[in-house]
């Protein structure tokens, strides 16, 4: 109900009844939790997208939420908050995919540093697009370094499960590659986790893109076509994969692709903004797993995703949303 005693009306996002995720056919052996383009430094969100794809001006139905409208800049509440319920849900570790800091900047890694080192479980972070908008000739940052992380691609072995976090990024440009030096790294990767019949996530921060989808926004900054064939062909080949984890999108997506087989990719809402989200997985021994999309509970964060809802004529709620299906999933069994 709403503070006024109101009973929230059901819709599509919403609907009045859904089916629960199906009871674990094997014990849980971890949890972990992630975020994705938590953009620290970000000035606003909103206006008319500029041919770039960046926040323009406001004009009518294209309103801007701006990060002085608040007593805290909502990237810095947003990403403390989201830190806080983790914390308290006791997960084993978090993972950040990637636009940590909007500008690429140190200052803006700095402060995000800062705020992960408040999660009481060990935290991993990638890059994304945006971290390396800093990096020039005259400003060499290294946002890893600033972080206190160790570069991807690397591996995290979790409750006996190998999650493999990717580099996606080329520096400057928005959109992702994966080119043959990645490609092999995650062959060989998968190549050990095959014979040693061990699950395993991909985790990264573009999403990958068939040719025939290539020119619809966001696909045109997302991974580079002949890039996401020569990945799809690489993780169809390996079955112990059980999911794709992307950020980037600032939606809820799942797709599959044939040539990757019955992989799930999952693209997940951003937090600093509407609807304002983490990600919580559940890892099985049978190498099943549970994907459930959280939203920022904090009264601040809710006012704030709120506000940013019917950003973009209306249309961000659809876009970003995704249907219930799309935000909790259950990946059964792995086969062995």
């Amino acid at each position: 109900e709403t503070e006024e005693g109101h009973r929230a009306l059901h819709d599509d996002f919403f609907p009045d009844r859904a089916t629960t995720l199906p009871a674990p056919t094997a014990p849980e052996v971890a949890s972990f939790a992630s975020l994705n383009d938590v953009h620290f430094g970000e000035v606003k969100i909103g206006g008319v997208l500029t041919e770039d794809k960046e926040y323009g001006d406001a004009a009518p139905g294209f309103p801007v939420v701006r990060a002085s409208d608040t007593e805290l800049p909502y990237p810095r509440f947003m990403n403390a908050d989201a830190v806080a319920q983790i914390n308290q849900l006791g997960v084993d570790a978090a993972i950040i995919k990637g636009d940590i800091a909007d500008r690429g900047l140190a200052a803006q890694f700095e402060e995000a540093r800062e705020c992960f080192a408040r999660f009481l479980m060990p935290h991993h972070a990638l890059l994304g697009n945006h971290d390396y908008l800093g990096v020039n000739r005259n400003n060499p940052v290294d946002g890893y370094a600033l972080l206190g992380q160790e570069p991807a691609p690397r591996r995290i072995e979790l409750g006996g499960w190998h999650l493999l976090l990717l580099e996606t990024a080329l520096p400057g440009e928005h959109y992702g590659v994966f080119g043959s030096e990645r490609l092999e790294w995650l062959d060989a990767a998968l190549a050990e986790s095959t014979a040693s019949q061990t699950p395993v996530l991909l985790i990264m921060h573009h999403q990958p893109v068939p040719p025939a989808f290539k020119d619809g926004y966001p696909n045109s900054i997302g991974m580079r076509p002949e890039d996401s064939l020569r990945l799809f062909e690489v993780i169809g080949r390996h079955p112990t994969i059980r999911a794709v984890l992307i950020g980037h999108t600032h939606r809820n997506r799942v797709r599959l692709y044939p040539e990757a087989g019955d992989v799930p990719f999952a693209e997940t809402s951003n937090t600093k903004d509407y609807p304002g989200t983490f990600a919580h997985y559940r890892l099985f021994e049978d190498g099943s797993l549970h994907q459930e999309i959280r939203r920022i509970e904090s009264r601040r964060a809710l006012l704030h995703s709120t506000r940013c809802r019917d950003l973009f004529k209306g249309l961000y709620r659809h876009f970003t949303l995704g249907a219930l299906s799309e935000r909790c999933f259950a990946v059964g069994p792995m086969l062995r």
